[in-house]
């Protein structure tokens, strides 16, 4: 049976332990390393190894512009989860309202960091209630130039073109990023991928349906399991 190596990447705004639920499951199959992008500790990096049987990546939202193209070109399964390619309408008139809305967070951010997050959480695991989280010490100015980053960043399809196969999990009630960024990524990579939408799902998906998600990822691994 391959061995295989889970690499795991949040979203803005969560650090490592977002993907508790999954590391105990993903944990049968092979090693699991969570990356953390650093906002309430220490970051934590992954390096690309060549040493294991079959690689998996597994992001939340923005977390998929953060893998390293090398990783990508490593990739034999990768799970995106709530993601998007860019983060605004493409239709100018949606997309300029999106942008100044953003840009109103990034001004709040400023002023009372603790209020915003405390918001995103809530809009995050909507339609269930947040979880209580401590964000009284915190990363401001990596929240913030993140945040900022996200106006922009723009991620080509095709950089996601060398994995071997793409799962895409998306939450029909998604308040962040809507479904239909979901189905863009399929439609792009529609060859090689796959896409379920988990009925009353949110944008903490990964959490708030870790079983339900690995109903649908499980089948996917086990897969892997049988290449030799």
């Amino acid at each position: 049976m391959a061995d295989c190596r889970f690499i795991l990447y949040h979203g803005w705004g969560f650090d490592h332990t977002f993907w508790q639920p999954w590391a105990d499951r993903l944990s049968k199959w092979g090693t699991v390393h969570a990356y953390d992008r650093g906002y309430f500790g220490d970051p934590r990096d992954v390096e690309v190894e060549h040493d294991s049987d079959q690689t998996v990546a597994v992001t939340h939202s923005f977390g998929l512009h953060w893998i390293e193209q090398s990783l990508f070109d490593e990739v034999d399964l990768l799970v995106i989860c709530g993601g998007f390619l860019y983060f605004h309408p493409y239709a100018a008139q949606y997309k300029r309202r999106s942008r100044l809305i953003l840009q109103e967070m990034i001004n709040n951010l400023e002023v009372d960091p603790t209020k915003v997050l405390a918001d995103f959480y809530e809009n995050c695991y909507a339609p269930e209630d947040p979880p209580n989280v401590d964000v009284e010490e915190f990363n401001h100015q990596l929240l913030l130039d993140d945040l900022r980053r996200l106006q922009n960043s723009d991620l080509s399809h095709q950089r996601l073109e060398p994995a071997q196969k793409v799962c895409i999990l998306h939450g029909s009630d998604d308040h962040i990023v809507p479904n239909k960024k979901g189905r863009q990524i399929y439609t792009q990579l529609q060859a090689k991928s796959q896409y379920f939408e988990i009925k009353g799902g949110g944008h903490a998906l990964p959490r708030t349906h870790a079983q339900q998600c690995m109903e649908f990822v499980q089948p996917e691994i086990e897969a892997l399991n049988q290449t030799e």
